[in-house]
């Protein structure tokens, strides 16, 4: 198994346990806030597929959907409290989305010769020291953004899944 698999595996992971926790919530619980000033699961679909997308972008993917700057906006963070989020989009169409930018990002991770992960990242970070780590972090917002999603679920009721 290669590194490439490894990240990869990871993004396939990480889209699957978000179809878990989303797939199932009706409309109006998909734009459900868990308390005042935090994200609801359209948000957070949303926001990873916009991230998903710069990094299939950044991996040299080339079939990508083209996003309007104020979608790119609505779903981008702000780094303060979220305000109030009832017209975000359809969950059928930001969970589409979101998979059609993680096919994109594992196809350009599949073509990424392995040795490039060595170097620097494209965009430093406080975590990433290369360029392999920053892909495996992004990977890594998936699962964090899926707790979010459990927070969501339970607030609404519902099971845990995992």
């Amino acid at each position: 198994m290669s590194p490439n698999d490894l990240l990869a595996g990871g993004y396939r992971m990480g889209r699957q346990m978000l179809h878990m926790m989303a797939g199932d919530l009706t409309a109006a619980e998909f734009t459900r806030q868990p308390v005042a000033g935090a994200n609801s699961a359209a948000w957070i679909v949303g926001h990873l597929a916009v991230t998903a997308r710069r990094t299939a972008e950044r991996l040299g993917a080339t079939e990508l959907p083209l996003l309007t700057e104020e979608f790119i906006g609505k779903y981008s963070v702000t780094r303060k409290p979220a305000d109030d989020q009832p017209e975000l989009d359809d969950p059928t169409k930001l969970l589409r989305l979101l998979d059609v930018c993680v096919d994109q990002l594992l196809g350009a991770l599949g073509a990424l010769p392995p040795e490039s992960l060595v170097s620097p990242p494209a965009n430093p970070g406080p975590f990433a020291t290369n360029y392999g780590e920053a892909v495996l972090f992004g990977a890594m917002h998936f699962a964090m953004h899926c707790g979010q999603l459990s927070t969501i679920r339970r607030s609404l009721g519902k099971p845990p899944l995992m």
